[in-house]
C-alpha cells in the first residue's frame, strides 16, 4: 500500500442533486449532522466557490481537531473538492454528485492522504493497518452527514430548489 492513500464509496440520498448541494453550501448547518463539529463557517460568506475556506471547529473533549478546509474546486450540482494542508499530510476529498432518479442521488466520496516529508511517509508507513480503515471511516461519516442534511431539505415542504 503505497502513498498517496485513497478511497472512494458511494452513498445513496434520498434527495434531489438540487438538496445535496444545498447540503454542501448550508456549511452553518454541518455541525447539526456532524456531531464531532462545534461551528462550522464558510469565509468569505456566500457560495462555495475556488479558494473559499471552510473553517471547522471540533466539539471540545472529542477525537476530531479544528480543520480549515480549502476549496480547490467546485462545479455546481456536479463536484467539489476541498483540501487540508497540514505540516505532516495532505488530505484531498472530492464529493461527486450522481444523479439516479429524480428523488435519489448517489454521493460519490473519494479521500486520499498524503504524507509531506521523509518522516511522515515512514511514520505512514508503519501506521498503514490503522490509517486505511481511519480515512475510510472519516471521509463515510462526513459523507453521511452530508447526505443527512440532504435529505432533511428534500423532506422540507415548500423548499425552494437550486437552479
Amino acid at each position: 500500500m503505497a502513498f498517496p492513500l485513497a478511497v472512494t464509496q458511494t452513498l445513496t440520498a434520498a434527495a434531489s442533486p438540487q438538496d445535496l448541494w444545498r447540503a454542501f453550501e448550508a456549511v452553518e448547518q454541518w455541525p447539526t449532522v456532524l456531531r464531532s463539529l462545534a461551528v462550522a463557517k464558510l469565509e468569505p460568506a456566500g457560495p462555495l466557490a475556488t479558494g473559499s475556506v471552510i473553517r471547522t471547529r471540533a466539539v471540545p473533549g472529542g477525537n476530531a481537531a479544528d480543520r480549515d478546509y480549502r476549496v480547490v474546486t467546485v462545479e455546481k450540482l456536479r463536484y467539489l473538492v476541498l483540501a487540508i494542508q497540514d505540516d505532516e499530510y495532505r488530505a484531498v476529498t472530492r464529493y461527486e454528485i450522481v444523479p439516479r432518479r429524480p428523488l435519489d442521488t448517489d454521493l460519490r466520496v473519494t479521500a486520499s492522504l498524503d504524507a509531506v516529508g521523509l518522516m511522515q511517509s515512514l511514520r505512514f508507513l508503519a501506521w498503514r493497518v490503522r490509517i486505511a480503515p481511519a480515512l475510510k471511516s472519516n471521509a463515510r461519516e462526513r459523507a453521511q452527514g452530508l447526505v443527512d442534511l440532504a435529505e432533511r431539505f428534500a423532506r422540507q415542504p415548500g423548499a425552494a430548489t437550486l437552479s
